[in-house]
């Protein structure tokens, strides 16, 4: 059964590639696309990179790659484009994991999540990069993490901004959405993050499992043996055998 995994801001697949690699020894068919305008991708401009294109990005892949019974993850960013990639495809999907991932209602955008203090900060960091159309990943982001920062810096690439600006709205009313189990991995060691508040909100309501890790936001990168491990054990859970 498929596990998708969604890389967060500034990354790619690349991010996923040992967490993806150990799943994978464990029997799972697992896809770790890179979305439109990052890594190996970034040759399209990001003037013409949205939500809505890494939205488009994941829910062609489960579209044609006929996939079923998918095991969707996101990671941080990603958890904004598994929401509307599955509001898009939801027959495809039987479980969701928001690995210390924004989670947006209909009508917020990242920045709407992040905070007002981050908006203009990023606004203008875009603006020295290229004009405002693309981000560069702050060195230090997320606290406790500069090191890996550090290992991975020829890696991650500038995020076009209008993924970050631009609402996620759902296509369907609220009475037509028919959400699948939902499981929430809070990363303790981010002291501060905007992910604590998410964790607050759905920890213990129906619909949702939540876990933790004493790990920094990076885990996939800096721990893929123990994401690899919970991702596994979660689909299991939910009946998605290897």
């Amino acid at each position: 059964m498929p596990i998708v995994l969604v890389h967060g801001a500034w990354a790619g697949a690349w991010s996923w590639r040992d967490s993806a690699r150990l799943l994978r020894k464990q029997g799972f068919d697992v896809y770790a696309p890179t979305m439109t305008g990052i890594a190996e991708r970034s040759h399209v401009p990001p003037q013409n990179v949205n939500l809505s294109t890494h939205i488009a990005d994941i829910a062609g892949l489960l579209r044609y790659e006929e996939l079923e019974n998918v095991v969707l993850v996101g990671h941080s960013y990603g958890g904004m484009v598994i929401t509307g990639a599955a509001d898009l495809e939801p027959q495809r999907i039987t479980g969701m994991v928001y690995l210390d991932a924004f989670l947006p209602a209909s009508g917020q955008s990242l920045w709407d999540l992040a905070g007002p203090d981050r908006i203009e900060i990023q606004k203008q960091a875009a603006m020295a990069h290229d004009g405002g159309y693309s981000l560069p990943r702050p060195v230090s982001t997320p606290p406790l993490a500069s090191e890996f920062a550090r290992k991975w810096s020829s890696l991650f690439s500038a995020q076009p901004i209008a993924t970050m600006s631009q609402p996620w709205t759902s296509v369907r009313q609220e009475s037509e959405r028919n959400l699948p189990q939902r499981h929430f991995i809070l990363c303790t060691a981010y002291k501060g993050s905007p992910f604590h508040r998410i964790a607050d909100e759905v920890r213990g309501n129906p619909g949702w499992d939540y876990s933790e890790f004493d790990a920094p936001h990076d885990v996939v990168r800096t721990d893929p043996e123990l994401t690899a491990g919970r991702l596994a054990q979660i689909a299991r859970g939910w009946g998605v055998h290897d």
